[in-house]
């Protein structure tokens, strides 16, 4: 239906500059590569979650080089992220241990509003620790290199 109702986003790949720049983003659609979120699920973790937030910023810098390494690896072929272990503990676990933290003094958004979510206070905009999806839709407004784009509304 999207190429119906917006023919300009199937046009403008044949720009070669929107392919320059929108390159992985069109080959993820395409599937012919993968999600970066698939890509840091295989970087290898090798300190606890439960190490100081100080010892885990350290390590998310470190383990951040190893991803960009494996992001190019993986684009350029020399890799097969099917091929790769996953590990017991990843980037991935690791960010989203991170930003578990970052709710206890929320400065998630620019207003950086401190409350604790954690235990159960609303920050300035309104979520609690758990953020749900109210909708999640197609969306055909952007930009025709992004249409269609998935929009997940709070």
């Amino acid at each position: 239906m999207w190429r119906v109702v917006r023919p300009d986003s199937l046009k403008v790949w044949s720009d070669n500059v929107v392919l320059e720049r929108l390159k992985r983003y069109y080959d993820v659609f395409n599937d012919k590569r993968p999600a970066k979120f698939l890509i840091a699920s295989k970087v290898n973790i090798d300190v606890p979650l439960n190490s100081p937030t100080e010892m885990l910023w350290n390590v998310h810098e470190r383990a951040s080089k190893q991803f960009r390494r494996l992001l190019t690896k993986v684009d350029q072929g020399s890799v097969e992220l099917g091929e790769l272990d996953t590990p017991q503990t990843s980037y991935l676990d690791l960010k989203a241990e991170l930003a578990k933290r970052i709710l206890v003094n929320c400065h998630f958004c620019e207003r950086r509003c401190g409350v604790n979510r954690l235990e159960g206070k609303l920050g300035f905009c309104k979520l609690g620790a758990k953020a749900y999806v109210s909708t999640a839709f197609l969306h055909m407004g952007e930009e025709a290199p992004l249409v269609p784009s998935g929009t997940i509304a709070g």
